[in-house]
């Protein structure tokens, strides 16, 4: 499978952080599809009104955030760099990311399909979906699948336009790889479920419950073993056995 094209959400205050304590966006500022992203600019880790975001501030919010390695946090820059209409462009805007089927995608975990309407904020609604597959207070990578897997699941049963293209398909699984391997912890590939719900309902770092950033350095590699774990647990229901009362066509 390619993977030159995944990007990472990166598909996440009680205490003061070195780059400033948490604070909402204003109406002028701009945010996106991805939560964590928006989270660290709400943090001041990026810019804070989401714009003009180039190489170095994307390698030193997520090394100083969530201790990514340098080369990580490149590769992700250079795909978040890729979103930006402008031709050769240097920099990424928070919402280029929303443009619908590049690495926005239907079945998302926390937002609707663009056929119902705005795509690219935070839907209840379609969280809660999400928290009804995560059935203990600790997720790991069964749980992670199960509720990736319903998404779309959901999302192919109710959205006339529903698609997921290889590149959709390869930021549905990073993302969720990002819960265990990020804002968890990469070694046993489980996160308290209260991170994950603080961190995408309020667009917050989860300082002020009990969160902190991982004491081991994250690679991209480490995220790799998630990701091929969670695509090995996914499995969507098989048909149903046939029913005698219902085969018209003997």
């Amino acid at each position: 499978m390619k993977f030159t094209t995944l990007l990472f959400p990166a598909v996440v205050l009680g205490a003061a952080c070195p780059y400033g304590t948490f604070k909402p966006e204003e109406p002028t500022d701009t945010r996106g599809v991805c939560p964590m992203l928006n989270a660290l600019s709400n943090h001041g880790f990026l810019p804070r009104n989401g714009r003009n975001i180039n190489e170095n501030q994307t390698v030193n919010a997520l090394n100083d955030a969530l201790n990514l390695t340098p080369d990580f946090g490149r590769f992700l820059f250079t795909a978040g760099r890729l979103s930006n209409p402008k031709p050769n462009a240097t920099t990424f805007n928070l919402n280029h990311l929303d443009r619908h089927d590049l690495f926005e995608h239907d079945g998302s975990l926390s937002r609707q399909d663009a056929h119902f309407g705005q795509w690219s904020r935070f839907n209840q609604t379609v969280w809660n979906w999400t928290l009804q597959y995560y059935t203990g207070d600790v997720l790991d990578v069964q749980m992670v699948a199960n509720g990736r897997a319903q998404r779309h699941m959901r999302s192919n049963l109710t959205d006339p336009e529903y698609r997921l293209s290889e590149v959709g398909h390869e930021f549905s699984v990073a993302e969720n790889a990002a819960i265990l391997s990020i804002i968890g912890d990469k070694v046993t590939q489980t996160c308290p479920k209260k991170f994950v719900d603080f961190l995408f309902t309020n667009e917050q770092l989860p300082y002020s419950i009990g969160w902190k950033k991982s004491g081991l350095p994250i690679s991209l590699q480490d995220l790799l073993r998630t990701y091929h774990d969670i695509e090995e647990a996914t499995a969507f229901p098989p048909r149903p056995a046939s029913d005698n009362s219902t085969e018209i066509f003997n």
